[in-house]
């Protein structure tokens, strides 16, 4: 007998009765089995005249009316099929073709002309097919192309056709219990899940699925072939819509949804009052609610939520997707009187073997049942394989398994182990709290738990005192519990609690009540739509713009009222129902009427707020070790330092101060060396401590880059790269390569010892940009051609770009590797903080003024001058704390001085001005003419002092605290290069052609 496969279940339907509704709540479509399966034959006819059989096909589309008919179309072309995220899709194309022969994308047409300018070169158009109602769908290939990535996947697809055939669909993991992995999912794993769930679900014509999950989650495949195998109704929606409560809530009622199959903490966000009174109820039309993803909800709240005249079938399915997708399924029998509080798994389902060990964590597996996981070997037909769940289970006398908890969720605690799960259970007696997660932060051995309240409860000292009186009175060895209040629990894209986004709205929570100062309602306004826009990245906001629409999220709403509520201090309870559900103008409604209420918001106690994480001004200082284990440190532009660490056993021959005695500074000429053109870019100096080794490395407008040697006074290496070079380098932390930008268009990689060029990686266009490296030894720089880069500073591959604006990007980048963020500015005047693994968006802020200054990380958060006469300070949440006003344009970029406190920089208006984080003045200090360069904050002997350069070459030495001149010297030309110092060395390029290199000295 054949293999069955997915296609398979929808040629044997013989109702010939699929249907599909989609509603965007602009309008409701609908597909009929024979218009469904007109598009599905031009699909397959796409695929087969562009050579596309027999190949995995990504899509990149977002689920619409015509979604299962590309999926179908494409099994009818003997080819599968995998869901690229939409809102990352070229990074996750590069993941999948590490593993998967991708040679083939079909996208929407409103992706394709973003896309086509990110994507490699050798993706080409080849078919369009338009649908009635829908917007196109591009064909593209990928043609040949010597770059290694789609060498690779070309390489896979040339030893691909022995079990292509064998292959349904890929998926990649979410990453709840790990690193993301790539799953290839064969016929045999996952039409034996449809089969049995089909029958246990009793799943018929007359039906109507909801598709509950993403595409990219594989639980929406079963939603999928359910209905596509029975032909019955599937109903889609956008995915924003499920995160909108009273969207979804209004599509389940209105569509008469009678199988739902869903994560908890979906169910959950759709209030308790709507799942008793609604979905559970004596009317409801719901037949089968199929909780998966996450631990079943206890008996105590299902008997709490289900009605009992309510004839619904419960089901508990327990799964991995790297066994794609469900192994095991529980009919949940409410008036069974051997269930206890914890929900059995239940017995395996079909051609699934589940096994535990004695340790109790869960296997699961079969001959048929395995998918291939990123670069594994397909194996022999029957062979048996058994994947890790990471999960821990107990097994009962009835031989029923009952989850336990995650291997990680089993914590230790004064040497005894605890439960998670338990006291979860525990929880769910305490009256006063609607929902809630706990998770056990490890760094300071806390049990956090977030709380919903009830709608009657007031936060207080009872409600603290019962939570802890139950637990204590159960848990002998009870950690510390911190509880935090919130009114909402964020999900992630596949309907998971984001525990994640719980632990930043812990840490940035500090917004501290100010002084409530009466203003106008047009006032009140004003600031509601700014705070919209922010959180939004709208331009503009019209009075029916929905918030989750505008692109937010639940918690982004979270931070969103906090930031309101504190505004104008007073307590608005309906107000996330209303961002999450209702209209701009409705938003604006609530909180008008509530300001002439004038309800003033008193602070609880007993919730605990914990302030956002401080920010350091740079990396901490660490020990680094070339591949001679030798230590050394570096300094270059903007104070950047790395510092000798060594322990007291070793010593090294560098010393901070050798006299104790007050005296002044001095400057005296060293060397200086000639680089045949103007040198704009800054000095990298770093002193090698075995080797007694000071070097300097910097580049000229010749494009020459050379090593110096301080000690020395000679030039141990020189390159002529192909055009001007005005970036300033940076070294790796293995102690082995510079990195430097030219003009050229490329970054380079130099190997310190002899000025070979290790690689070089080409940009769209000019690299003025200096880069910055991470501790990964990941290098970060901008282009003129509007990208910041992300390059694996060994090997010069490109780990992501990212077109940050609308302009070319001057500004260097700036790393804060505590929170994995990475700064940078455009000349648009656009300021973005991007997360430094993916490059994906943090925030973004369009100040609309040309920056051509670099960002600076403080305690206080960022700041950075723009070309408007103004500093700019903006808080970790991308808000624009205050503008600091001078008389001309800033260039410079700011250095910290004074426990990170003071703020110096210089302007064109020849001054260099120190404030305070919170833009109170503390001294200015009147150069004689423009001040370009970025001032040097340092210590030597026991003073704190401040280097800065002015355009008509003037080098002053400042005192830290008054900003009083303490020492001068005037350069042959002009200088736009910022001093370097380091090892009672100053270092400093200038447009005569020449670096100068200058000793500092005492004078009694």
């Amino acid at each position: 007998m054949d293999e069955i496969k997915l296609y398979d279940l929808y040629v044997n339907n013989e109702t010939m009765t699929f249907n599909v509704i989609y509603n965007d709540f602009k309008s409701v479509q609908t597909l009929n089995y024979k218009q469904n399966h007109f598009y599905v034959c031009e699909i397959a006819e796409i695929l087969n005249t562009a050579s596309a059989t027999n190949s995995v096909v990504g899509c990149i589309v977002n689920p619409g009316i015509h979604l299962p008919a590309i999926i179908l179309g494409i099994l009818k072309a003997s080819s599968a099929f995998i869901f690229l995220d939409v809102h990352k899709p070229c990074i996750s194309l590069k993941n999948l073709q590490n593993y998967v022969p991708v040679i083939t994308l079909l996208m929407e047409e409103s992706f394709f002309k973003d896309l086509s300018k990110i994507l490699c070169d050798c993706w080409v158009e080849k078919h369009k097919v338009t649908f009635d109602n829908f917007s196109s769908l591009i064909l593209l290939q990928s043609s040949d192309c010597s770059k290694s990535l789609c060498l690779n996947s070309k390489q896979l697809y040339s030893n691909s056709h022995k079990y292509i055939s064998k292959l349904a669909y890929v998926i990649q993991t979410s990453g709840t219990t790990g690193e993301p992995k790539i799953v290839q999912v064969p016929h045999q794993c996952i039409v034996p899940n449809i089969i049995d769930l089909k029958q246990r679900f009793d799943v018929n014509s007359e039906d109507v699925i909801i598709l509950c999950s993403p595409v990219t989650f594989d639980p929406s495949i079963i939603d999928i072939f359910l209905a596509v195998s029975s032909g019955c109704t599937l109903v889609i929606v956008p995915d924003q819509i499920k995160r909108i409560p009273k969207q979804f809530i209004e599509v389940i009622v209105n569509s008469k949804a009678t199988i739902l199959q869903a994560t908890p903490s979906l169910i959950q966000s759709l209030g308790n009052g709507f799942i008793k009174d609604v979905l559970l109820s004596k009317d409801s039309n719901l037949r089968v609610l199929a909780f998966g993803g996450e631990p079943c909800p206890s008996l105590e709240i299902l008997k709490r939520w289900k009605s009992k005249e309510n004839n619904t079938k419960l089901f508990n399915l327990y799964g991995l997707t790297e066994v794609s997708c469900w192994a095991s399924c529980f009919e949940i029998n409410l008036g069974d009187n051997t269930l206890t509080s914890n929900i059995p798994l239940g017995k395996p389902l079909l051609d699934t073997n589940i096994e535990m060990t004695k340790e109790g964590e869960l296997y699961i597996g079969g001959e048929k049942r395995w998918c291939v996981i990123n670069d594994e070997q397909w194996p022999d037909d029957r062979h048996k394989i058994m994947r890790s769940t990471g999960d821990i289970a107990i097994q009962m006398p009835n031989d029923m398994l009952y989850f336990e908890g995650r291997k990680d969720n089993i914590i230790k605690f004064k040497g005894q182990k605890l439960s998670l799960l338990r006291i979860n259970t525990l929880l769910e007696d305490v009256g006063g709290i609607s929902n809630y997660v706990l998770h056990f932060d490890n760094i300071s051995s806390k049990l956090l738990l977030f709380i919903i309240q009830d709608s009657k409860t007031t936060f207080n000292k009872k409600l603290r005192y019962n939570v802890l009186k139950k637990l204590q009175s159960s848990i002998s060895n009870l950690p510390v519990i911190e509880i935090i209040t919130t009114v909402h629990i964020p999900l992630t894209k596949h309907g998971k609690t984001d525990v994640k986004k719980l632990l930043s709205l812990r840490n940035t929570k500090d917004q501290l009540g100010k002084n409530c100062v009466p203003m106008s309602v047009s006032e009140s306004l004003e600031i509601v739509c700014k705070l919209w826009k922010d959180y939004t990245k709208q331009c503009s906001i019209a009075e029916t713009d929905n918030f989750i629409l505008n692109g937010g999220d639940s918690i982004l709403a979270l931070q969103l009222i906090s930031d309101i509520e504190w505004e104008f201090q007073m307590e608005i309870p309906e107000l996330l129902d209303i961002v999450l559900n209702c209209s701009f103008k409705d938003v604006c409604e609530i909180i008008k009427s509530n300001l002439r209420g004038a309800r003033k918001l008193k602070r609880k106690e007993e919730n605990i707020s914990v302030s956002i994480k401080e920010f350091s001004p740079g990396p901490s200082p660490k020990k680094v070790c070339i591949v001679v284990s030798e230590c050394f440190e570096i300094a270059s532009r903007r104070g950047y330092f790395l510092r000798c660490n060594h322990s007291k056993e070793r010593t090294c021959n560098y010393k901070i101060c050798d006299k104790l005695f007050n005296t002044n500074l001095s400057l005296e000429l060293k060397c200086k060396f000639d680089l045949k053109k103007c040198i704009d870019a800054s000095p990298c100096v770093a002193y090698f401590f075995r080797s007694n080794k000071l070097l300097v490395f910097i580049g000229s407008h010749a494009g020459l880059f050379c090593c110096f040697s301080l000690l020395e006074t000679d030039v141990k290496w020189t390159i002529n790269l192909p055009d001007r070079i005005e970036s300033s380098s940076c070294m790796s932390l293995c102690g082995k390569y510079v990195y430097v930008g030219c003009y050229d268009h490329n970054l380079y990689g130099i190997n310190i010892k002899d000025g070979s060029i290790q690689w070089h990686f080409k940009t769209g266009a000019e690299v003025k940009s200096s880069p910055v490296v991470s501790s990964q030894n990941v290098v970060f720089v901008g282009s003129h051609d509007k990208h910041l880069y992300a390059i694996n500073g060994e090997n010069g591959k490109l780990l992501w770009k990212k077109i940050i604006a609308h302009s070319s990007i001057f500004s260097s980048p700036t790393l804060f590797e505590k929170l994995d963020a990475v700064s940078v500015a455009t000349l648009d005047g656009t300021v973005a903080i991007l997360k430094m693994d993916s490059g994906d968006f943090i925030w973004t802020f369009h100040y609309k003024k040309p920056i051509f200054s670099s960002p600076l990380f403080t305690s206080s958060g960022i700041f950075i001058g723009a070309t408007n006469n103004c500093f700019l300070h903006f808080n970790i949440s991308g808000s624009l704390i205050f503008e600091y006003e001078t008389k001309g344009s800033i260039f410079s970029s700011a250095c910290v001085i004074l426990n990170n406190d003071h703020i110096v920089f210089g302007c064109h208006d020849s001054s260099v001005y120190c404030i305070k984080s919170n833009g109170e003045n503390v001294w200015k200090f009147c150069g004689d003419s423009p001040i370009y360069s970025t001032p040097f904050a340092f210590q030597w002997k026991q003073s704190k002092y401040i280097a800065v350069a002015s355009v008509s070459g003037v080098l002053y030495i400042l005192d830290q605290t008054h900003g009083e001149v303490k020492h001068s010297w005037k350069c042959p030309g002009e200088i736009f290069s910022s001093p370097t110092v380091l090892n009672n060395f100053l270092v400093i390029g200038c447009r005569d052609n020449n670096v100068y290199c200058f000793s500092l000295l005492n004078v009694s």
